[in-house]
């Protein structure tokens, strides 16, 4: 009976490989600015001592018509301190808009400073940062002409007006672009809740986020679920077929 309570206290613990590793919490917006349709989101990933945070135009190609539909700002809340701000950088594809709308000289995986506060370089502009108690603000604009704003993916933006054509605001960031921030304060079980995605470039508009499955809903990891539930469920047939041959 001893060994029989020991085996299954070890099969109740290795349940608990089904805990989170991570959240992973997606947020998006969509809306109606004074230059046409606006839809985005926001994904992030909370870790330890590290939040990730993925940004995306959801409009297609042809439905941009002017610089105000581009993303440019997200700021939200964390549900605990974020502790000490370290290093913190953003990376995405980055590319002109030539006078037809077309993509020109796109660069992936490019570091752009300006979405962490860091920018320069050219042309110029700061960026901004912001940690106030648990809420943070990350956006493009501010210290400079705007640029690195968030375009969708494609080639070419065929309805688009001389704001995105004209050159004044290039580069755009082509696609989604990837946050990294690093902050003591995070853990698994940090959660997002208040996120509101701006676009433009002043910003123009402000539009809530709404949570895709819920803020804070955490992510399984596939793996150590399956792993848990195959011992847990092997570890219960052993158990009775030994009771059965006792019997």
């Amino acid at each position: 009976m001893v060994r029989f309570g020991l085996y299954l206290f070890s099969l109740i613990a290795l349940v608990g490989l089904v805990s989170p590793g991570r959240a992973d919490m997606l947020f998006t917006a969509s809306g109606t600015g004074s230059d046409g349709a606006l839809s985005a989101s926001a994904d992030f990933v909370a870790g330890n001592g590290q939040l990730t945070i993925t940004l995306a135009n959801l409009l297609t190609p042809s439905q941009i018509g002017a610089a105000g539909q581009a993303l440019s700002d997200v700021s939200f809340t964390l549900s605990n301190s974020p502790g000490t701000v370290g290093s913190r950088s953003a990376t995405g594809t980055l590319a002109t808009i030539d006078a037809n709308g077309n993509v020109t000289s796109p660069t992936p995986g490019a570091s752009i400073p300006r979405w962490v506060g860091l920018g320069p370089p050219p042309p110029g502009g700061t960026g901004t940062f912001t940690v106030n108690g648990n809420n943070i603000l990350v956006e493009v604009i501010g210290g400079g002409q705007p640029s690195d704003m968030i375009l969708p993916a494609g080639t070419s933006y065929p309805n688009a007006n001389s704001s995105i054509t004209g050159g004044q605001f290039n580069p755009f960031v082509v696609g989604p672009l990837t946050v990294t921030l690093n902050l003591s304060g995070v853990t698994t079980s940090t959660t997002v809740s208040n996120v509101r995605l701006s676009f433009g470039t002043g910003p123009d508009t402000f539009l809530p986020g709404t949570p895709s499955s819920g803020p804070g809903v955490p992510e399984i990891d596939p793996g150590s679920a399956a792993s848990a539930l195959t011992v847990l469920f092997g570890g219960v047939m052993m158990l009775f077929d030994r009771r059965r041959r006792q019997k």
